[in-house]
Protein backbone atom coordinates (compact mmCIF):
# COMPACT_ATOMS: atom_id res chain seq x y z
CA UNK A 1 0.00 0.00 0.00
CA UNK A 2 2.26 2.83 -1.28
CA UNK A 3 0.31 6.20 -0.03
CA UNK A 4 2.88 8.36 -2.52
CA UNK A 5 1.26 7.19 -5.51
CA UNK A 6 -2.47 8.10 -4.59
CA UNK A 7 -3.20 11.26 -6.43
CA UNK A 8 -5.18 12.29 -3.28
CA UNK A 9 -5.71 10.72 -0.29
CA UNK A 10 -8.88 8.91 0.89
CA UNK A 11 -9.82 7.60 4.25
CA UNK A 12 -9.37 4.34 4.33
CA UNK A 13 -11.04 1.28 5.64
CA UNK A 14 -7.95 -0.17 7.86
CA UNK A 15 -4.51 1.40 8.21
CA UNK A 16 -1.54 1.03 10.19
CA UNK A 17 1.62 2.99 9.37
CA UNK A 18 3.59 0.10 10.84
CA UNK A 19 2.46 -2.70 8.37
CA UNK A 20 0.98 -0.58 5.58
CA UNK A 21 4.04 1.92 5.36
CA UNK A 22 7.37 -0.02 7.17
CA UNK A 23 6.34 -3.70 6.13
CA UNK A 24 5.35 -2.45 2.66
CA UNK A 25 8.83 -0.74 1.92
CA UNK A 26 10.43 -3.66 3.43
CA UNK A 27 9.10 -5.86 1.00
CA UNK A 28 9.01 -3.50 -1.59
CA UNK A 29 12.07 -1.54 -1.20
CA UNK A 30 12.46 1.71 -3.24
CA UNK A 31 15.51 2.94 -4.66
CA UNK A 32 18.94 2.86 -2.81
CA UNK A 33 16.24 0.62 0.27
CA UNK A 34 17.49 3.60 2.76
CA UNK A 35 15.15 4.54 5.46
CA UNK A 36 17.93 6.01 7.56
CA UNK A 37 21.25 7.47 7.03
CA UNK A 38 22.08 7.86 10.69
CA UNK A 39 25.45 10.38 11.55
CA UNK A 40 26.87 10.51 14.78
CA UNK A 41 27.74 13.86 16.79
CA UNK A 42 31.01 13.72 16.24
CA UNK A 43 30.38 12.83 11.72
CA UNK A 44 33.01 9.31 12.71
CA UNK A 45 30.54 6.96 12.78
CA UNK A 46 27.36 6.58 9.89
CA UNK A 47 24.67 3.38 9.66
CA UNK A 48 22.40 3.41 6.47
CA UNK A 49 19.51 1.04 7.86
CA UNK A 50 17.17 0.04 5.52
CA UNK A 51 13.06 -0.32 5.92
CA UNK A 52 13.51 -3.62 6.58
CA UNK A 53 15.78 -3.15 9.24
CA UNK A 54 12.71 -1.10 11.22
CA UNK A 55 10.24 -3.72 9.99
CA UNK A 56 12.03 -6.02 11.85
CA UNK A 57 13.10 -4.45 15.17
CA UNK A 58 9.72 -2.88 15.36
CA UNK A 59 8.05 -6.44 15.24
CA UNK A 60 10.72 -7.64 18.03
CA UNK A 61 10.06 -4.44 20.21
CA UNK A 62 6.23 -4.70 19.97
CA UNK A 63 6.54 -8.49 20.98
CA UNK A 64 9.05 -7.23 23.63
CA UNK A 65 6.84 -5.01 24.93
CA UNK A 66 3.90 -7.12 24.53
CA UNK A 67 4.40 -10.60 25.81
CA UNK A 68 7.53 -9.86 27.69
CA UNK A 69 7.09 -6.73 29.56
CA UNK A 70 3.43 -6.56 29.64
CA UNK A 71 2.87 -3.18 28.12
CA UNK A 72 -0.78 -3.35 26.40
CA UNK A 73 -2.62 -1.62 23.32
CA UNK A 74 -3.84 2.33 25.25
CA UNK A 75 -0.69 2.25 27.60
CA UNK A 76 1.31 5.62 27.16
CA UNK A 77 4.74 5.73 27.16
CA UNK A 78 6.68 8.91 27.63
CA UNK A 79 9.92 8.50 25.33
CA UNK A 80 12.89 10.90 25.88
CA UNK A 81 16.23 10.18 23.99
CA UNK A 82 18.91 11.74 21.64
CA UNK A 83 18.29 11.44 17.79
CA UNK A 84 19.17 7.01 18.47
CA UNK A 85 17.70 4.85 15.82
CA UNK A 86 16.18 3.36 18.34
CA UNK A 87 13.80 6.44 18.81
CA UNK A 88 12.46 5.47 15.11
CA UNK A 89 12.21 1.29 15.97
CA UNK A 90 10.13 1.93 19.43
CA UNK A 91 7.70 4.24 18.01
CA UNK A 92 7.05 1.94 15.02
CA UNK A 93 6.74 -0.84 17.37
CA UNK A 94 4.08 1.23 19.48
CA UNK A 95 2.69 2.44 16.31
CA UNK A 96 2.29 -1.55 15.37
CA UNK A 97 0.80 -2.68 18.94
CA UNK A 98 -1.16 0.63 19.80
CA UNK A 99 0.74 1.93 22.74
CA UNK A 100 0.51 5.42 22.66
CA UNK A 101 3.80 7.50 22.38
CA UNK A 102 4.34 10.44 23.99
CA UNK A 103 7.54 12.22 22.80
CA UNK A 104 9.37 14.83 24.56
CA UNK A 105 12.21 16.84 24.54
CA UNK A 106 15.36 16.11 26.50
CA UNK A 107 15.99 19.71 27.12
CA UNK A 108 12.91 19.04 29.96
CA UNK A 109 13.93 19.21 33.81
CA UNK A 110 12.76 17.07 36.55
CA UNK A 111 9.42 19.08 37.18
CA UNK A 112 8.45 18.90 33.37
CA UNK A 113 8.88 15.21 33.41
CA UNK A 114 6.91 14.69 36.43
CA UNK A 115 4.12 17.27 34.73
CA UNK A 116 4.17 15.12 31.84
CA UNK A 117 3.50 11.69 33.29
CA UNK A 118 1.24 12.67 35.42
CA UNK A 119 -0.45 14.36 32.83
CA UNK A 120 -0.49 11.49 30.16
CA UNK A 121 -0.87 9.13 32.92
CA UNK A 122 1.85 6.93 31.02
CA UNK A 123 2.77 3.81 32.51
CA UNK A 124 5.95 3.64 30.79
CA UNK A 125 9.12 5.88 30.49
CA UNK A 126 11.67 5.05 27.73
CA UNK A 127 15.06 6.69 27.20
CA UNK A 128 18.57 7.29 27.77
CA UNK A 129 20.81 7.16 30.95
CA UNK A 130 20.55 10.81 31.08
CA UNK A 131 16.48 10.85 31.40
CA UNK A 132 16.00 7.86 33.22
CA UNK A 133 18.31 10.07 35.85
CA UNK A 134 15.63 12.57 35.83
CA UNK A 135 12.56 10.25 35.75
CA UNK A 136 14.46 8.71 38.81
CA UNK A 137 14.31 11.59 41.00
CA UNK A 138 10.33 12.39 40.77
CA UNK A 139 9.95 8.28 40.23
CA UNK A 140 7.92 8.32 44.00
CA UNK A 141 5.32 11.36 42.31
CA UNK A 142 4.54 9.48 39.50
CA UNK A 143 1.75 6.85 40.32
CA UNK A 144 0.82 5.67 36.89
CA UNK A 145 5.02 4.87 36.09
CA UNK A 146 5.37 0.70 35.98
CA UNK A 147 8.40 0.52 33.95
CA UNK A 148 11.31 2.23 33.10
CA UNK A 149 13.39 1.38 30.40
CA UNK A 150 17.38 2.28 29.16
CA UNK A 151 18.86 2.36 25.95
CA UNK A 152 21.86 2.77 26.57
CA UNK A 153 24.83 3.29 29.49
CA UNK A 154 24.63 1.12 33.06
CA UNK A 155 20.91 0.33 33.97
CA UNK A 156 20.24 1.75 37.52
CA UNK A 157 18.91 -0.92 39.86
CA UNK A 158 14.47 -1.30 38.72
CA UNK A 159 15.08 -0.08 35.38
CA UNK A 160 15.29 -2.78 32.50
CA UNK A 161 18.38 -2.37 29.77
CA UNK A 162 16.41 -2.39 26.71
CA UNK A 163 18.81 -4.15 24.47
CA UNK A 164 19.01 -6.44 26.90
CA UNK A 165 15.62 -8.02 27.73
CA UNK A 166 15.12 -7.92 23.31
CA UNK A 167 17.81 -10.59 23.75
CA UNK A 168 14.94 -12.61 24.62
CA UNK A 169 13.02 -11.87 21.61
CA UNK A 170 13.82 -13.90 18.20
CA UNK A 171 15.62 -12.16 15.27
CA UNK A 172 12.24 -12.89 12.92
CA UNK A 173 9.85 -12.56 15.54
CA UNK A 174 6.44 -11.47 14.29
CA UNK A 175 3.73 -9.14 16.64
CA UNK A 176 0.59 -11.20 15.85
CA UNK A 177 -1.41 -9.20 18.42
CA UNK A 178 -4.58 -7.40 17.28
CA UNK A 179 -4.01 -3.94 15.04
CA UNK A 180 -5.38 -0.74 16.55
CA UNK A 181 -8.41 0.37 14.82
CA UNK A 182 -8.22 3.93 13.36
CA UNK A 183 -9.99 6.07 15.93
CA UNK A 184 -7.43 4.32 18.77
CA UNK A 185 -4.75 7.03 19.88
CA UNK A 186 -1.63 6.31 18.24
CA UNK A 187 0.34 9.63 19.90
CA UNK A 188 0.14 12.31 22.51
CA UNK A 189 2.10 15.62 21.98
CA UNK A 190 2.97 18.76 24.13
CA UNK A 191 2.52 21.68 22.95
CA UNK A 192 4.28 24.36 24.16
CA UNK A 193 1.79 27.41 23.85
CA UNK A 194 2.29 30.83 24.98
CA UNK A 195 1.16 30.92 28.28
CA UNK A 196 0.22 28.32 30.96
CA UNK A 197 1.29 24.64 31.06
CA UNK A 198 1.54 22.70 27.99
CA UNK A 199 -1.79 21.02 26.40
CA UNK A 200 -1.70 17.44 25.17
CA UNK A 201 -2.81 17.46 21.68
CA UNK A 202 -4.20 13.74 20.73
CA UNK A 203 -3.93 11.79 17.75
CA UNK A 204 -5.43 8.92 16.05
CA UNK A 205 -4.35 5.96 13.84
CA UNK A 206 -4.53 8.17 10.73
CA UNK A 207 -4.81 11.84 11.70
CA UNK A 208 -0.61 11.70 11.63
CA UNK A 209 0.61 8.66 10.16
CA UNK A 210 -1.17 8.33 6.70
CA UNK A 211 -2.17 12.02 6.88
CA UNK A 212 1.26 13.35 6.52
CA UNK A 213 1.54 11.55 3.37
CA UNK A 214 0.47 15.16 2.54
CA UNK A 215 3.49 17.06 4.21
CA UNK A 216 6.22 14.68 2.61
CA UNK A 217 4.94 14.36 -0.84
CA UNK A 218 3.87 17.79 -1.33
CA UNK A 219 5.58 20.06 1.13
CA UNK A 220 8.87 18.63 1.44
CA UNK A 221 8.36 16.94 -2.42
CA UNK A 222 9.74 13.53 -1.38
CA UNK A 223 9.56 10.52 -3.73
CA UNK A 224 11.34 7.17 -3.03
CA UNK A 225 14.97 6.94 -2.66
CA UNK A 226 15.65 10.85 -1.63
CA UNK A 227 17.17 11.75 1.49
CA UNK A 228 15.41 14.20 3.80
CA UNK A 229 17.02 16.57 6.74
CA UNK A 230 14.44 17.98 8.83
CA UNK A 231 16.11 19.88 12.03
CA UNK A 232 14.38 18.90 14.76
CA UNK A 233 14.82 17.00 18.00
CA UNK A 234 12.18 13.92 18.21
CA UNK A 235 10.84 15.45 21.48
CA UNK A 236 8.63 18.51 18.83
CA UNK A 237 5.89 17.30 16.04
CA UNK A 238 7.91 18.25 13.31
CA UNK A 239 9.79 15.05 13.94
CA UNK A 240 7.06 13.35 13.55
CA UNK A 241 5.99 15.27 10.20
CA UNK A 242 9.21 14.72 9.00
CA UNK A 243 8.77 10.65 10.05
CA UNK A 244 5.72 9.98 8.94
CA UNK A 245 5.89 11.55 5.59
CA UNK A 246 9.08 10.59 4.61
CA UNK A 247 8.40 7.23 4.68
CA UNK A 248 5.01 7.35 3.66
CA UNK A 249 6.89 8.43 0.30
CA UNK A 250 9.04 5.67 0.64
CA UNK A 251 12.08 8.40 1.29
CA UNK A 252 14.74 8.14 3.71
CA UNK A 253 15.45 10.54 6.86
CA UNK A 254 18.87 12.07 7.76
CA UNK A 255 19.95 11.80 10.83
CA UNK A 256 22.72 14.17 12.84
CA UNK A 257 22.24 12.60 16.27
CA UNK A 258 23.99 16.55 16.80
CA UNK A 259 23.80 17.44 20.80
CA UNK A 260 25.67 20.45 21.10
CA UNK A 261 24.33 23.96 20.19
CA UNK A 262 23.25 24.94 16.57
CA UNK A 263 26.08 26.10 14.40
CA UNK A 264 25.88 27.22 10.92
CA UNK A 265 28.81 25.97 9.52
CA UNK A 266 28.54 22.50 10.73
CA UNK A 267 25.17 22.56 8.96
CA UNK A 268 26.45 23.52 5.80
CA UNK A 269 28.93 21.14 5.80
CA UNK A 270 26.70 18.19 6.50
CA UNK A 271 24.65 19.76 3.36
CA UNK A 272 28.26 19.75 1.28
CA UNK A 273 28.89 16.36 2.71
CA UNK A 274 25.94 14.04 2.69
CA UNK A 275 23.52 13.16 0.08
CA UNK A 276 20.89 15.36 1.15
CA UNK A 277 18.05 16.08 -1.34
CA UNK A 278 15.51 18.36 0.72
CA UNK A 279 16.11 20.36 4.08
CA UNK A 280 13.44 21.96 6.16
CA UNK A 281 14.67 24.61 9.05
CA UNK A 282 12.80 27.11 11.12
CA UNK A 283 13.38 30.62 10.24
CA UNK A 284 16.00 31.47 13.16
CA UNK A 285 18.47 28.20 11.48
CA UNK A 286 18.01 30.42 7.95
CA UNK A 287 18.83 34.00 9.22
CA UNK A 288 22.53 32.45 10.54
CA UNK A 289 22.80 30.39 7.35
CA UNK A 290 22.10 33.43 4.85
CA UNK A 291 25.14 35.45 7.18
CA UNK A 292 27.95 37.45 5.04
CA UNK A 293 30.71 34.43 6.86
CA UNK A 294 28.16 31.67 6.22
CA UNK A 295 27.52 32.51 2.40
CA UNK A 296 31.07 33.05 1.41
CA UNK A 297 31.92 29.60 3.36
CA UNK A 298 28.86 28.26 1.58
CA UNK A 299 30.23 29.39 -2.10
CA UNK A 300 33.17 26.94 -1.38
CA UNK A 301 31.17 24.25 -0.01
CA UNK A 302 27.98 24.28 -1.91
CA UNK A 303 25.29 21.44 -1.05
CA UNK A 304 26.30 18.25 -2.93
CA UNK A 305 22.39 17.40 -4.08
CA UNK A 306 20.08 19.83 -2.30
CA UNK A 307 16.94 20.06 -4.54
CA UNK A 308 14.61 21.70 -2.02
CA UNK A 309 13.89 23.85 0.70
CA UNK A 310 10.96 24.39 3.18
CA UNK A 311 11.13 26.79 6.24
CA UNK A 312 8.44 25.73 9.33
CA UNK A 313 8.05 26.46 12.87
CA UNK A 314 7.47 30.60 12.10
CA UNK A 315 6.64 32.80 9.23
CA UNK A 316 10.25 33.14 6.96
CA UNK A 317 10.91 37.16 6.32
CA UNK A 318 11.11 37.63 2.83
CA UNK A 319 14.40 38.80 3.01
CA UNK A 320 15.81 36.03 4.73
CA UNK A 321 14.33 34.07 1.35
CA UNK A 322 16.26 36.06 -1.25
CA UNK A 323 19.60 36.04 0.55
CA UNK A 324 19.73 32.18 0.74
CA UNK A 325 18.24 32.32 -3.34
CA UNK A 326 20.96 34.61 -4.05
CA UNK A 327 23.52 32.06 -1.94
CA UNK A 328 21.99 28.77 -2.58
CA UNK A 329 19.90 28.91 -6.33
CA UNK A 330 17.31 27.11 -4.29
CA UNK A 331 13.85 29.37 -2.98
CA UNK A 332 12.67 28.25 0.71
CA UNK A 333 8.75 27.35 0.44
CA UNK A 334 7.28 28.50 3.47
CA UNK A 335 4.60 26.52 5.09
CA UNK A 336 2.16 26.49 8.17
CA UNK A 337 0.75 23.80 10.52
CA UNK A 338 0.46 22.79 13.75
CA UNK A 339 0.86 20.18 16.29
CA UNK A 340 -2.87 19.66 15.84
CA UNK A 341 -2.53 19.03 12.22
CA UNK A 342 -0.48 18.35 9.65
CA UNK A 343 0.59 20.90 6.93
CA UNK A 344 -2.29 22.90 6.36
CA UNK A 345 -0.78 25.47 3.63
CA UNK A 346 2.61 25.94 1.63
CA UNK A 347 4.20 26.23 -1.36
CA UNK A 348 3.81 23.60 -3.58
CA UNK A 349 5.24 22.43 -6.58
CA UNK A 350 4.35 24.93 -9.85
CA UNK A 351 3.26 27.80 -8.05
CA UNK A 352 4.77 30.96 -8.03
CA UNK A 353 6.36 31.88 -4.73
CA UNK A 354 5.37 35.40 -3.09
CA UNK A 355 7.75 36.18 -0.53
CA UNK A 356 5.75 36.59 2.57
CA UNK A 357 3.27 34.39 1.54
CA UNK A 358 2.51 31.48 3.56
CA UNK A 359 0.97 29.56 0.18
CA UNK A 360 -2.17 27.91 -0.53
CA UNK A 361 -3.78 25.27 1.10
CA UNK A 362 -2.19 21.71 0.90
CA UNK A 363 -4.06 18.94 -1.56
CA UNK A 364 -7.58 18.96 -0.19
CA UNK A 365 -7.48 20.62 2.78
CA UNK A 366 -10.61 22.81 3.58
CA UNK A 367 -8.91 25.63 5.06
CA UNK A 368 -10.19 29.18 5.31
CA UNK A 369 -10.22 32.61 6.72
CA UNK A 370 -13.26 33.17 8.74
CA UNK A 371 -14.78 36.09 10.68
CA UNK A 372 -15.74 36.13 14.80
CA UNK A 373 -19.51 35.37 13.28
CA UNK A 374 -18.05 31.91 11.41
CA UNK A 375 -18.46 33.07 7.91
CA UNK A 376 -16.03 33.23 4.85
CA UNK A 377 -14.32 36.27 4.79
CA UNK A 378 -13.66 38.86 1.76
CA UNK A 379 -10.88 38.52 0.23
CA UNK A 380 -7.90 40.85 1.97
CA UNK A 381 -9.90 40.82 5.14
CA UNK A 382 -8.40 39.89 7.55
CA UNK A 383 -9.79 36.93 9.83
CA UNK A 384 -8.93 33.35 11.96
CA UNK A 385 -7.33 30.66 10.26
CA UNK A 386 -9.44 28.05 10.10
CA UNK A 387 -10.08 24.36 9.27
CA UNK A 388 -13.20 22.50 8.54
CA UNK A 389 -13.23 19.65 10.70
CA UNK A 390 -15.95 17.02 9.59
CA UNK A 391 -18.01 15.96 12.66
CA UNK A 392 -19.28 12.83 10.06
CA UNK A 393 -15.63 11.39 9.93
CA UNK A 394 -16.64 10.58 6.55
CA UNK A 395 -14.94 12.96 4.31
CA UNK A 396 -11.40 12.34 2.55
CA UNK A 397 -9.58 15.22 4.93
CA UNK A 398 -8.28 13.80 8.56
CA UNK A 399 -5.54 15.56 9.34
CA UNK A 400 -6.63 17.30 12.33
CA UNK A 401 -6.25 16.12 15.74
CA UNK A 402 -8.77 14.05 18.11
CA UNK A 403 -8.74 17.00 20.84
CA UNK A 404 -6.65 18.32 24.17
CA UNK A 405 -6.91 15.28 25.99
CA UNK A 406 -7.94 16.67 30.18
CA UNK A 407 -8.62 14.32 32.52
CA UNK A 408 -9.21 11.36 30.36
CA UNK A 409 -11.51 13.81 28.22
CA UNK A 410 -10.91 15.03 24.65
CA UNK A 411 -12.19 18.67 23.49
CA UNK A 412 -10.95 20.46 19.98
CA UNK A 413 -12.29 23.74 21.08
CA UNK A 414 -14.40 23.54 17.89
CA UNK A 415 -15.96 26.85 16.67
CA UNK A 416 -19.95 26.18 15.14
CA UNK A 417 -19.83 26.08 11.87
CA UNK A 418 -23.58 27.10 9.62
CA UNK A 419 -23.26 23.61 7.02
CA UNK A 420 -24.60 20.71 8.63
CA UNK A 421 -22.02 18.28 10.00
CA UNK A 422 -18.91 20.59 10.35
CA UNK A 423 -17.06 22.49 12.75
CA UNK A 424 -13.92 25.35 12.43
CA UNK A 425 -11.27 23.98 14.16
CA UNK A 426 -9.71 27.44 14.63
CA UNK A 427 -5.82 27.68 14.62
CA UNK A 428 -5.44 30.70 16.73
CA UNK A 429 -3.82 32.39 13.98
CA UNK A 430 -5.00 35.29 11.25
CA UNK A 431 -4.37 36.12 8.00
CA UNK A 432 -5.73 37.39 4.85
CA UNK A 433 -6.66 35.25 1.54
CA UNK A 434 -6.03 37.16 -1.83
CA UNK A 435 -7.80 37.03 -4.82
CA UNK A 436 -5.44 34.48 -6.26
CA UNK A 437 -6.35 32.07 -3.05
CA UNK A 438 -2.68 33.16 -1.05
CA UNK A 439 -2.71 33.11 2.50
CA UNK A 440 -0.75 36.35 4.41
CA UNK A 441 0.47 36.04 7.63
CA UNK A 442 -0.80 38.49 10.67
CA UNK A 443 0.26 36.88 13.76
CA UNK A 444 -1.13 35.12 16.86
CA UNK A 445 -4.60 36.12 17.75
CA UNK A 446 -3.66 37.71 20.88
CA UNK A 447 -0.28 39.26 19.49
CA UNK A 448 -2.04 41.09 17.29
CA UNK A 449 -1.51 45.34 17.61
CA UNK A 450 -4.34 47.78 17.56
CA UNK A 451 -2.95 50.88 17.68
CA UNK A 452 -5.18 54.00 17.06
CA UNK A 453 -8.00 51.63 15.45
CA UNK A 454 -5.19 50.02 13.29
CA UNK A 455 -4.63 46.35 13.25
CA UNK A 456 -0.80 45.87 13.29
CA UNK A 457 0.82 42.02 12.87
CA UNK A 458 4.10 41.75 14.74
CA UNK A 459 5.76 39.93 11.80
CA UNK A 460 5.52 42.83 9.40
CA UNK A 461 7.19 45.13 11.43
CA UNK A 462 9.60 42.36 12.41
CA UNK A 463 10.76 41.15 8.11
CA UNK A 464 11.05 44.77 7.53
CA UNK A 465 13.93 45.04 10.46
CA UNK A 466 15.43 42.65 9.41
CA UNK A 467 15.87 44.12 6.18
CA UNK A 468 18.22 46.90 7.87
CA UNK A 469 21.97 45.18 7.92
CA UNK A 470 22.24 46.64 11.43
CA UNK A 471 19.54 44.09 12.41
CA UNK A 472 20.10 40.13 13.76
CA UNK A 473 16.67 40.00 14.90
CA UNK A 474 13.94 41.28 16.55
CA UNK A 475 10.51 41.13 18.60
CA UNK A 476 7.53 43.02 17.97
CA UNK A 477 5.00 43.51 20.41
CA UNK A 478 2.13 46.17 21.81
CA UNK A 479 3.14 48.83 24.28
CA UNK A 480 0.88 51.28 25.96
CA UNK A 481 0.24 54.61 25.00
CA UNK A 482 -1.87 57.08 25.97
CA UNK A 483 -3.17 58.68 23.03
CA UNK A 484 -3.37 55.37 21.00
CA UNK A 485 -3.95 52.90 23.54
CA UNK A 486 -1.06 50.95 22.10
CA UNK A 487 1.96 51.06 19.93
CA UNK A 488 4.52 49.04 18.17
CA UNK A 489 7.44 48.26 20.22
CA UNK A 490 10.05 46.73 18.41
CA UNK A 491 13.17 44.72 20.50
CA UNK A 492 16.05 44.80 18.85
CA UNK A 493 18.74 42.56 18.73
CA UNK A 494 21.92 44.51 16.74
CA UNK A 495 24.89 43.41 14.66
CA UNK A 496 28.41 43.56 16.42
CA UNK A 497 29.22 46.48 14.19
CA UNK A 498 26.29 48.56 14.41
CA UNK A 499 26.30 48.26 18.76
CA UNK A 500 29.62 50.65 17.87
CA UNK A 501 27.09 53.11 16.40
CA UNK A 502 25.83 56.38 17.96
CA UNK A 503 22.08 54.13 19.56
CA UNK A 504 20.31 57.59 19.23
CA UNK A 505 21.17 58.09 15.78
CA UNK A 506 20.40 53.97 14.59
CA UNK A 507 17.03 54.21 16.49
CA UNK A 508 15.87 57.27 14.51
CA UNK A 509 17.60 55.36 11.05
CA UNK A 510 15.38 51.96 12.15
CA UNK A 511 12.09 53.64 12.47
CA UNK A 512 12.92 56.00 9.56
CA UNK A 513 13.37 52.39 7.46
CA UNK A 514 9.98 51.00 9.10
CA UNK A 515 8.46 54.42 7.83
CA UNK A 516 9.64 54.20 4.47
CA UNK A 517 8.20 50.49 4.25
CA UNK A 518 5.43 50.41 6.60
CA UNK A 519 4.09 53.65 6.97
CA UNK A 520 1.91 54.03 10.03
CA UNK A 521 3.18 50.61 11.03
CA UNK A 522 6.91 51.75 11.82
CA UNK A 523 8.00 50.75 15.57
CA UNK A 524 7.28 53.94 17.67
CA UNK A 525 9.12 52.38 20.61
CA UNK A 526 12.26 50.67 20.08
CA UNK A 527 14.48 48.99 22.64
CA UNK A 528 18.21 47.18 22.03
CA UNK A 529 18.49 44.32 23.55
CA UNK A 530 21.13 41.41 23.51
CA UNK A 531 20.24 38.50 22.14
CA UNK A 532 19.93 36.59 25.06
CA UNK A 533 17.22 39.15 26.42
CA UNK A 534 14.38 37.39 24.41
CA UNK A 535 12.29 34.80 25.62
CA UNK A 536 12.03 31.61 23.58
CA UNK A 537 10.42 28.28 23.83
CA UNK A 538 12.82 25.48 23.81
CA UNK A 539 11.91 25.17 20.00
CA UNK A 540 13.34 28.64 19.68
CA UNK A 541 10.18 30.52 19.07
CA UNK A 542 10.16 33.67 20.63
CA UNK A 543 7.80 34.07 22.85
CA UNK A 544 5.96 37.63 22.01
CA UNK A 545 3.69 36.98 25.23
CA UNK A 546 6.12 37.30 27.94
CA UNK A 547 7.81 40.65 26.66
CA UNK A 548 3.90 41.85 25.93
CA UNK A 549 3.28 41.06 29.96
CA UNK A 550 7.07 42.23 30.87
CA UNK A 551 6.27 45.36 28.69
CA UNK A 552 2.63 46.78 30.22
CA UNK A 553 2.79 45.49 33.63
CA UNK A 554 0.05 46.85 35.37
CA UNK A 555 -1.07 49.15 32.32
CA UNK A 556 -4.13 48.04 31.11
CA UNK A 557 -6.03 48.86 33.90
CA UNK A 558 -4.62 52.72 33.67
CA UNK A 559 -5.52 53.38 29.98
Amino acid sequence: MAHYFEPQLKRPASFNFAIDVVDYWAANPPKGNTAMHWVSQDRKTERTLSFGHFSRQSHRLAVLFKEKLGVRKGNKMLIIMPRLPEWWEIATACIRSGIVICPATTLLVDKDIEYRVNRSGASVFLGDAVSVQKILRVKQSCPSLKHIFQVDGKCPVGVVLLSEALKAVPENARYEGPKPALKDPSMVYFTSGTTGPPKMVLHNQISYPLAHTITGKHFHRLSPGQLSWVLTEQGWAKAAWAFLGAWNCGAGLFIHDDRQAFSARSTLDILHRYPITSFCAPPTVYRQLVLDEMREHYSNHPAKSLQHCTGAGEPLNPEVIRLWLEMSGLEICDGFGQSETILLCGNFAGMKIRPGSMGKPSPGTPLHVIGDDGNEMADDAEGDIAVKVDLTKQSNFFGVFEGYLEDGKLDRKLRECRESGYAWYCTGDRATRDSDGYFWFVGRSDDVINSAGYRIGPFEVESTLKQHPAVVESAVVSSPDKSRGEVVKAFVVLTEQAQKKDQGQLLKELQDFCKENLTYKYPRKIQFVDAHFLPKTISGKIQRKKLKQMEWGGEKSKL
